[in-house]
């Protein structure tokens, strides 16, 4: 257990957020980032549990990291969306190879949400660690579980995009988490529209494949999106879409955009490629778009990617991402933070 002073989770100089706006840092962030978050309105953070780190010795689980992670939002104040990804090494060769090639590694994913869950959930250990340590502090017990990341790419389901194996894990999955804590909500992962790598299938259709798998429909309680686009009306497009797909599937599930942005800089060769100014303008159009139809898109929340710049991250298709942040590198303030702080009310 970590505990960590002076987070400001308790300081009623700061607003309750909207859990609406989030962010989706890239690793681990110091405290005075997710004070600076909290105090400009960031509601919800989410954050990824990797199972290939906490696994890398099969049947041995490291939660060093996730449980500092988890601590820090909790001392904060913020609320955290969490994503689980990533094969670990000991069952395949690459992180992003599909769990559901053998029966072994199968079987390894359940026991690992089961611990996972056992851990974090509404009565998991860690939280009653938690609050014996941080008496002023209140828990934040996981209970929306996003099950991978864009299933729908080779880039992070290889090798190769399957609507039907991924329903399989979703319901595998929903079956373990609502085993263990019953207030436990799936969500499935958010996905872009038209990825274009090596045998990708388009969101919508990828959707309408895996509803079409019996029982799944049941076990969704969340589904995920990712609209990603060079414009805001591509953006609230891809939402619409895939309002649409879900209704026809005969889901009433609401929606979460888990992935949403632009980088800053126009030279980076690609449509998500655009000046500071052009980043602020996006993320203020689209954010409030979607927060106006927040009712009628019955859609919980909008995320931006990401916290802050990473020089020399980004490769390839990604190009557009190392100058993504809300700040910069030296988390000096861009434009985008300012119209994200506009949003929400906060300071920033």
């Amino acid at each position: 257990m970590i505990a960590i002073a002076g987070c400001g989770g308790d300081d009623d100089s700061v607003a309750d957020a909207d859990p609406f706006y989030g962010v989706a840092p890239e690793g681990m962030q110091n405290v005075t980032d997710y004070e600076r978050m909290r105090a400009g309105g960031v509601g919800t953070v989410r954050v990824v549990l990797q199972w290939s780190a906490i696994e890398r010795t099969k049947g041995t689980y490291d939660w060093t990291g996730s449980d500092q992670l988890l601590s820090q939002l909790a001392l904060t104040g913020l609320e955290r969306l969490v994503t689980v990804f990533g094969t670990p090494a000991a069952y395949a060769p690459a992180a992003i190879d599909a769990p559901t090639d053998d029966q072994e590694t199968l079987g390894a994913w359940d026991e690992f949400l089961a611990a996972a869950v056992a851990r974090y959930g509404s009565d998991g250990d860690f939280w009653a660690g938690f609050a014996d340590a941080n008496p002023d502090s209140a828990p934040q017990p996981i209970r929306e579980w996003e099950i991978w990341n864009e299933p729908n790419s080779s880039t992070f389901w290889s090798p190769t995009p399957d609507p039907d194996a991924y329903a399989d894990l979703l319901k595998r999955s929903a079956k373990v988490l609502n085993e263990a804590d019953p207030a436990a909500r799936v969500m499935s992962a958010g996905m872009f529209a038209t990825p274009q790598s090596d045998r990708a299938i388009d969101s919508y259709d990828f959707l309408t494949s895996m509803f079409d798998v019996e029982g799944v429909v049941k076990v969704v309680d969340i589904v995920g999106v990712h609209p990603y686009g060079p414009d805001v009306e591509s953006v609230i497009g891809q939402v619409e879409k895939t309002r649409k797909a879900i209704d026809e599937a005969g889901s009433d599930a609401p929606m979460w955009a888990t992935e949403i942005g632009w980088g800053s800089n126009a030279s980076a060769g690609s449509d998500l490629s655009k000046t500071p100014e052009e980043q602020a303008q996006l993320l203020s159009e689209s954010f409030g778009r979607l927060s106006d139809s927040r009712d009628e898109l019955d859609l919980d929340g909008v995320i931006w990617y990401t916290w802050h710049d990473s020089p020399g991250r980004g490769v390839g298709a990604c190009g557009w991402c190392p100058t993504a942040g809300l700040v910069d590198a030296d988390r000096d303030t861009k434009p985008s933070w300012t119209a994200y702080t506009d949003l929400t009310g906060g300071q920033p």
